[in-house]
């Protein structure tokens, strides 16, 4: 029987000092634009849309990455660093920021990072094998 008004009594609480707001400062906003329709725009790693998209995506106040290639797991260059075709912009509270994305140029920035990071492999591996040829001389 106090089982239940303890447990109302926690419900109530929770309720009463819980976050009344969504977001704490007001949202900044972006609208992004393309040279081209249908494309898949990526906002910090999360799919938003398709381009066109009419409203403004509202984002908290800090840094967001805005790309049309969504992360990916088989690159981790490419999912934690910067590529200079990903934009970067800073949003403030109530301000919106506009962001045009040139899929083109993109498109080209992104397979010319993928093929510098698959000679970084082969480099790598190369010089693992030269190790293991060394250790093999050494210890004959």
């Amino acid at each position: 029987m106090n089982f239940k008004y303890i447990f109302g009594a926690l419900i109530y609480l929770s309720i009463s000092y819980g976050q009344s707001q969504i977001f704490e400062t007001n949202p900044g906003y972006i609208i992004v634009e393309s040279d081209t329709s249908a494309v898949p725009i990526y906002i910090d790693g999360i799919l938003i849309g398709h381009t066109p998209i009419k409203n403004p995506i509202p984002v908290l106040q800090g840094t967001h990455s805005i790309s049309h290639h969504p992360p990916s797991l088989k690159d981790p260059f490419i999912q934690y660093g910067l590529i200079d075709g990903m934009k970067q912009v800073y949003v403030f509270s109530d301000d919106t920021v506009r962001v045009y994305l040139n899929t083109m140029i993109l498109d080209k920035e992104l397979k010319r990072v993928k093929s510098e990071y698959r000679y970084t492999n082969y480099i790598g591996i190369g010089l693992i094998f030269l190790l293991i040829w060394q250790l093999w001389i050494i210890s004959s």
